[in-house]
């Protein structure tokens, strides 16, 4: 290669890094002074079915036929074609997509009036999304017996800025995000690991003594061994 040429592939290297860079800041920039993008949510919610399909899927395992389930932030609602027969399905999101769906925003502090408790509460790529945690933990693990939540620790050496960049407000590391479930007296266990490390919880609120209660995972989690 002629030295010109190579130069030239050189700047060109040198200029699409500096325009990635750039596009990263601006993104981490509107996550950090934006409360909640509803652009992106709306693209989202009208966009068909989107790339994190799998996940749904995934959860959806781990639901019994016949459960009544609360979605929040249902996005394209395609988690209610992957679940069992019988299933009562109730939407909740800040885009209203059909006429069915409860309003939500919770980074406003608007969470749904539910008037019934559901088996199981989904939150599907969900929480790197909110800016106030442990209010939402504590909200929505009154909502029904059963939430399942996905979660994207921070990985050691992670860029706070990349995941800023993908409008994720919070940067748990895993054993933070644990502690604070134990801290909030919460019940977990982890359900599913996917080969990015995104996280498949349960979480309930811890029975009292004496209370009848058997789980409807035995046998069923994908947890590795120990």
């Amino acid at each position: 290669m002629w030295p010109v040429e190579l130069t030239i592939k050189r700047i060109r290297s040198t200029k699409n890094r500096i325009v990635n860079w750039c596009r990263t800041c601006a993104s981490a920039c509107v996550t950090l002074i934006v409360r909640t993008n509803v652009r992106r949510w709306r693209k989202v919610a009208f966009g068909g079915t989107p790339s994190w399909d799998e996940r749904n899927r995934t959860i959806a395992r781990f639901i019994p036929s016949g459960s009544s389930v609360l979605d929040l932030g249902c996005g394209a609602q395609t988690m209610r074609q992957h679940l069992k027969p019988g299933c009562k399905y109730q939407p909740c999101d800040l885009i209203m997509s059909t006429p069915d769906v409860i309003f939500c925003d919770f980074n406003a502090g608007v969470y749904p009036d539910i008037k019934e408790h559901v088996d199981y509460v989904l939150c599907s790529g969900v929480f790197e999304y909110i800016r106030n945690p442990q209010e939402f933990l504590r909200r929505v693990t009154a909502f029904g017996r059963i939430v399942l939540m996905s979660y994207h620790p921070l990985a050691p050496r992670e860029s706070r800025l990349i995941r800023l960049s993908m409008n994720w407000i919070n940067h748990f590391q895993k054993a933070e995000l644990e502690g604070m479930f134990d801290n909030l007296g919460l019940t977990w266990a982890i359900l599913h690991i996917g080969d990015y490390g995104e996280v498949i919880y349960s979480l309930e609120i811890n029975r009292k003594a004496g209370e009848d209660y058997t789980t409807d995972f035995e046998g069923i989690t994908d947890r590795p061994e120990d």
